[in-house]
């Protein structure tokens, strides 16, 4: 597969920009990131349409031409725009309308967090639809919870320390809000996202070694709160990039509190509650010849219909498609139990994300889907599996002595035109060669 590996990003955006320093500062930081960045003359099948309007007068008909324009080139691709912070409110207001508006001034970091989340979005719910027609096309009886929304009014918790940005952000979210919890530290956030469910944490400006930051950034890692919209309101321009190296995924500047935080707070949990629901669809969905119920993979004949599916898709919109072959063998000569196995591919899905799909070849070999996904990420996801599965003791049932299961992952790229049966045998061809390795023991 080597000679066959493409190189892809992680996310093409297609720039339309201002002047050539800001074109050259937003490349650099999105290279960082490992995302490709080109003008639109030069870029087909663009993920994000980014429009630099800094320096520049703002009009809805110039907004409206150029997202024209981007649309006719990438139809799917949703348009960010990025304004100067002292511009007037009516202009953001205007964008609005065709796309999502970023303040930035001279770093953009915090650009690049919010195009990483629209994209995490966007997976998630391609994946959704996709694994939809897949289980209405194989005509079997399938158990899934229904991927719907409550009509019920936001949850919002707001933390911080008071004074005009906290007065503030409280008066905007009450018309929106249909519960509003107020905290003053990090200690009593914990405490209250321990006892409640939230769509949408608010997190006032802080101080640089605030332990309320290192709270943001825990939230982000946490199972139980990774669905929770994170919004951060900064006092100055400058600290938004900052704020995004520390956790925050969405921002607010403190002047424009009382105009854009509600209705941002508001889409926010709506997308937190939609995110939800197709998490719990991705990761539940079970029936006859879909997913192995003792197990929790999915079957050879799903991932064949499902398989061919998001290979076409990826073929159509031009993104990359990773694979990762996970083989599990032998230590004490105990691992080939199916009690063992079947723990070992639970294991695998609970440190999977929702929008990868786990499937089962053979008896002690899976192999994970990842659309959209780089064979560098996809490499993480393997890394990530075998520190987990090597690291955990299994019992044997009859003398509850702990032993090993040795495992072995490989990942790489679908090659264009691809279909899933060439990818599982080629796969195949490379981790059946590949050394078997050391066995591990646990001490008695």
């Amino acid at each position: 597969m080597s000679s066959e590996t493409i190189f892809s990003p992680r996310v093409r955006i297609a720039c339309v920009p201002g002047d050539q320093p800001s074109f050259e500062a937003l490349t650099k930081s999105f290279r960082l990131a490992g995302f490709e960045v080109a003008k639109p003359d030069t870029s087909l099948g663009a993920d994000i349409g980014l429009i630099d309007l800094r320096k520049q007068g703002v009009s809805a008909r110039k907004a409206k031409a150029i997202a024209s324009a981007l649309r006719r080139k990438s139809p799917e691709s949703p348009l960010v725009f990025l304004v100067d912070p002292t511009c007037e409110v009516s202009a953001p207001s205007a964008l609005k309308r065709f796309g999502e508006v970023i303040p930035a001034h001279n770093e953009v970091d915090h650009v690049t967090v919010r195009c990483r989340e629209i994209i995490r979005l966007r997976n998630i719910a391609e994946e959704t639809g996709e694994r939809l027609k897949s289980l209405a096309t194989l005509n079997r009886l399938v158990e899934f919870p229904v991927v719907t929304t409550t009509n019920t009014q936001a949850r919002i918790l707001i933390a911080g320390r008071p004074g005009p940005a906290a007065i503030a952000a409280v008066n905007a979210v009450n018309a929106v809000a249909g519960k509003a919890t107020c905290v003053l530290n990090a200690g009593q956030a914990m405490r209250a996202l321990e006892h409640d469910d939230f769509d949408c944490a608010i997190f006032l400006p802080t101080a640089e070694n605030d332990p309320m930051l290192a709270f943001i950034r825990t939230l982000r890692r946490h199972p139980k709160h990774a669905h929770l919209s994170i919004i951060q309101i900064a006092d100055h321009p400058a600290d938004l990039s900052n704020y995004a190296r520390k956790g925050a995924r969405d921002f607010v500047l403190a002047q424009q509190i009382s105009v854009e935080l509600a209705s941002r707070a508001q889409l926010a949990s709506r997308r937190a509650r939609l995110l939800r629901s197709m998490r719990k669809f991705l990761k539940s969905c079970k029936g006859e010849g879909i997913r192995d119920a003792r197990s929790g993979a999915f079957t050879s004949l799903f991932l064949t219909e499902h398989g061919n599916r998001i290979c076409a898709r990826a073929d159509q919109t031009g993104r990359a498609l990773s694979i990762t072959l996970v083989s599990l063998s032998d230590a004490d000569d105990q691992a080939s139990t199916a009690r063992t196995l079947n723990h070992a591919a639970r294991l695998i899905n609970r440190v999977t994300r929702a929008e990868d799909m786990v499937a089962r070849i053979s008896r002690k070999k899976f192999i994970i889907l990842s659309p959209a996904t780089n064979v560098e990420d996809a490499e993480k996801i393997g890394l990530r599996i075998s520190g987990v599965i090597a690291n955990t003791a299994f019992r044997n049932e009859r003398t509850q002595k702990p032993y090993a299961v040795n495992v072995f992952t490989k990942s790489y790229s679908r090659a264009r035109g691809m279909c899933i049966e060439e990818c599982v045998a080629a796969g195949l061809k490379d981790i059946d060669a590949a050394a078997t390795p050391p066995r591990r023991l646990f001490p008695l």
